[in-house]
């Protein structure tokens, strides 16, 4: 996303000491290597909490399906099945990154991988967008490195948010993007701002996706505001087209412009190949760019979008519950007020991830638990703040402070009247929860500033004398430190923690938790103390001439550096692959029945997630239940689950495992004790003998058969209706409305076999001597298309969320396919934007050379 440098600079860049080109990506791969050091030079897998509890197993079955030829439509192995690219079952399956990963790598390393790769990228965007605003390459270096190490990002590896971690990676490369397009215009620029969009959205995490988007734009706005307001002076000596003289002594060579000077917010400092008529242009251009980059995605965009809005659990929160219902959701997982002062201090509100003394159970916040951080780095919120002591692009720098603040204030959620605004004003604010995700454009800004605020300290130490805004950075420090002292004082003598749970927590419960955090809050004060006095010390000996620019830089790097890693390392753990990957005696009598018995799905009920594993669909068992962030949302009204609960309408009613086709329970036995009146068919035994688990048989009903009766029950009252005692599963079918051609009753006498059934087709021979429904017992979906002996039949709902089949007397041959219109669609969105961003990004190299091949008409 480079552009040439269009006009000259008197920024603090030019103050700067002259790094070589390759450092600052030979220490961002070296801070990365060090901090996932026990992945890389492993064999072990990364743990992510999500990895082990879906990941893995989602990523297993795409990688299977692939090795074998067939891109999946649909994941057969939990839930009654779902569509794989539209209910997002394989996150990333599309994303260029991911997918390379995967198809290179065994998938467990492939997960790993993936996460180290994209903390590398962060820094590297960070450094080449920083590099666009006119910083010197030491400033971008530091400025990559607070970004690299920053926990709101590297933090998510816990958890398992993959899709959260590679929008946050990918931010700056945006914003890079759209620097590069206001400053030069270039065809590669436009084409690298479509392309970033898409990768955007490949990661498929749409809630970070909406929020980036939201502030690109905010971005784009701004620049084209600039444009227009400020006018141009070309004739001035100090603003020329051509290169920067001795930034840095670099002249911008490493692939960014050396320096975008004042960007406008002076006169004659803005790219004088940019007028004031030429902005509204490059504003509706960056909206073109911004379109063609959703299209490029539009194979995995459309289909999900269709999807979540339509046909996912997440509808029973967003757009089908109340107005209420729906606030409430919106506004969950925010960050609270705890949270908030943990941006500076990171130990005050605790943690969950217990990859740490200070993260073991020290937790005292409002949300149910805490698996990641948002600290924003004191080092960087301190040369964020440095930034605003005089120094070039005030208006940029206002804008960054405006875009952190007003994410800051919205990841508060409905603690502040921002989220409010948000929610009633903004479309699609009503579909997400977790406000505090918007945390990370905090981060992004205070990156950006911070890059800013090294070239302030830079200048001072170069000019100590002439610069007179050097001891109001010096004052600055000084009374950060003295503020942090003070609250250093507070926290020694428990006054601080009091004051909050008197004051602004007052409905406070987890006491315990809160006295585990007490030494580690000191703790945190006491670093944090530290680092400001650090600062200030750095400033002071670069002031003096004690401490020479190259070793402040040097000082500076290993201080963001360690003041982010200290609290990443509590993130980052390994375990064994081949562990986690042991089936164990339950898991291999089910695989044994499976491969002589007529197909059947499993309630996984075992430790510890009992309903919401998924460990069984791990080995290719298809199980009744488990985890998914977008099931379909009859299949779990259907089985009576709420959140992450467990499956209750299927722990009680008979009616509806026999009608999902539940042969097996994995029962916890020692949780709740062996059932009464059943025999293990398996069982799991801990050392001391004890049973842990245990595999029983129930009785079920075959996943595909034939019926002759039909009941019409609207959809509210269907599930009720199947768990009727008195309802007979095994003759009759609810349908939401009468069939127009009735079945014949009564039961139907044949057979059906089957003969292919695989993830995206199934194939059956089937006999009836009457009209009657083929049912199978997995999840209806539009895309499912059926055949009848070779012409196109219907694929009823029935059973609320199972396929029906009509059929009349006689034998046939019944196919089904999954052909997805919306997925035939976004791919040829996805081409021709694809052609169009090709077009433009290399159209004009293509005609220049083939000008140059053919002879003018002179020569001729």
């Amino acid at each position: 996303m480079s552009n040439k440098p269009s006009r000259p600079s008197t920024s603090d860049a030019t103050r700067a000491p002259d790094l070589p080109r390759w450092l600052p990506p030979v220490a961002f791969a070296v801070v990365t290597l060090i901090l996932f050091r026990d992945f890389v030079f492993s064999g072990e897998m990364l743990f992510g909490v999500d990895t082990e509890a879906m990941g893995y197993m989602a990523r297993a079955f795409f990688a299977q399906e692939l090795a074998s030829g067939n891109f999946p439509g649909w994941n057969p192995l939990l839930l009654g099945g779902t569509p794989f690219l539209a209910s997002l079952s394989g996150g990333d399956s599309l994303y260029p990154p991911s997918l390379l990963l995967l198809l290179l790598l065994e998938p467990y390393r492939a997960l790993g991988w993936k996460l180290v790769l994209h903390v590398f990228l962060a820094g590297v965007g960070m450094y080449g967008w920083s590099r666009s605003l006119g910083v010197s390459r030491a400033a971008g270096m530091i400025g990559g490195l607070g970004y690299l190490v920053a926990p709101f990002l590297v933090t998510l590896v816990y958890p398992g948010h993959d899709g959260k971690l590679f929008v946050t990676a990918l931010a700056p490369f945006l914003f890079w993007g759209v620097e590069a397009w206001f400053q030069g215009g270039s065809r590669k620029a436009w084409a690298g701002i479509a392309v970033t969009v898409a990768l955007v959205i490949l990661t498929t995490h749409f809630q970070m996706a909406y929020f980036l988007f939201g502030a690109a734009g905010a971005y784009a706005i701004f620049r084209t505001v600039q444009i227009l307001l400020v006018p141009a002076h070309p004739a001035d000596p100090k603003v020329s087209a051509g290169t920067v003289e001795g930034v840095g002594g670099e002249g911008g060579g490493d692939g960014a412009p050396a320096a975008a000077g004042s960007g406008g917010d002076a006169p004659g400092n803005r790219d004088p190949s940019r007028g004031p008529r030429s902005a509204p242009v490059a504003f509706l251009l960056f909206l073109a760019a911004s379109v063609t980059g959703a299209g490029l995605a539009g194979i995995q965009f459309l289909p999900a979008v269709d999807y979540i809005t339509e046909f996912s659990r997440r509808t029973a929160t967003t757009t089908q519950a109340s107005p209420e219902e729906n606030r409430l959701y919106a506004s969950s997982w925010s960050l609270h007020q705890e949270e908030a002062m943990s941006l500076v201090i990171p130990e005050f509100v605790g943690n969950n991830s217990n990859g740490s003394d200070w993260a073991t159970g020290t937790y005292w916040g409002r949300n149910p638990f805490k698996l990641n951080h948002e600290y924003l780095g004191l080092g960087m919120l301190l040369l964020a703040l440095l930034s605003f002591v005089g120094g070039p692009r005030r208006g940029l720098r206002l804008f960054l402070l405006g875009l952190g603040l007003v994410a800051f204030l919205y990841a508060l959620g409905a603690h502040t009247p921002v989220w409010h605004l948000f929610f009633a004003v903004l479309p699609g604010i009503k579909l997400f929860r977790a406000p505090s995700m918007a945390i990370f454009l905090a981060g992004l800004a205070v990156a950006g500033l911070a890059a800013f605020g090294v070239d302030r300290m830079l200048a001072w130490v170069r000019d100590p004398g002439g610069e007179g805004d050097a001891s109001k950075g010096q004052r600055l420090l000084w009374v950060a430190t003295g503020l942090l002292a003070v609250l250093l004082l507070l926290a020694g003598a428990g006054t601080l923690t009091s004051f909050w749970t008197g004051t602004l927590y007052t409905d406070f419960a987890k006491t315990a938790a809160l006295a585990a955090a007490q030494p580690f809050i000191l703790r945190g004060t006491l670093l944090a103390t530290v680092i400001a006095a650090s600062l200030g010390v750095l400033l002071l000996l670069g002031r003096k001439g004690t401490l020479q620019p190259t070793a402040l830089v040097a000082v500076l790097a290993v201080l963001v550096t360690v003041d982010g890693a200290r609290i990443d390392a509590a993130f980052i753990e390994t375990r064994d692959f081949f562990q986690f990957n042991t089936r164990g005696p339950n898991i291999d009598a089910l695989l044994s029945l499976q491969e002589t018995q007529e197909p059947f799905r499993v309630l996984d009920l075992g430790e510890p997630q009992m309903g919401q594993g998924v460990r069984s669909a791990m080995f290719g068992l298809e199980i009744a239940s488990g985890h998914h962030p977008n099931d379909l949302a009859r299949y779990r009204e259907l089985t009576g689950m709420v959140g992450s609960g467990m499956p209750e309408n299927l722990l009680t009613s008979g009616n509806l495992r026999a009608i999902l086709n539940v042969g097996y329970i994995i029962w916890p036995v020692r949780q709740f004790g062996t059932p009464e009146g059943m025999e293990a068919i398996s069982a799991t035994q801990l050392g001391n003998g004890e049973v842990f688990e245990a595999v029983y048989a129930v009785p079920t009903l075959p996943r595909a058969r034939l019926v002759a009766e039909a009941e019409a029950v609207p959809d509210d009252q269907a599930v009720a209706r199947l768990m009727d005692p008195e309802f007979d599963v095994a003759s009759t079918v609810t349908v939401p409305e009468p069939l127009p051609i009735p079945l014949d009753g009564g039961l139907p006498q044949g057979s059906v076999r089957w003969v292919e059934r695989d993830a995206d087709r199934q194939e059956l021979r089937v006999a009836t001597d009457r009209r009657s429904l083929l049912v199978l017992a997995d999840n209806w979906y539009p895309a499912w298309h059926a055949s009848v002996d070779g012409r196109e039949a219907p694929v009823l709902r029935v059973n609320h969320t199972l396929r029906g089949i009509p059929l009349d007397p006689g034998e046939h041959t019944v196919v089904l396919e999954f052909r997805s219109a919306n997925v035939r669609t976004g791919l040829i969105v996805t081409v021709l934007s694809g052609l169009v961003v090709l077009a433009v990004a290399f159209g004009s190299a293509f005609t220049r050379r083939r000008g140059r091949s053919e002879p003018s008409q002179e020569s001729a």
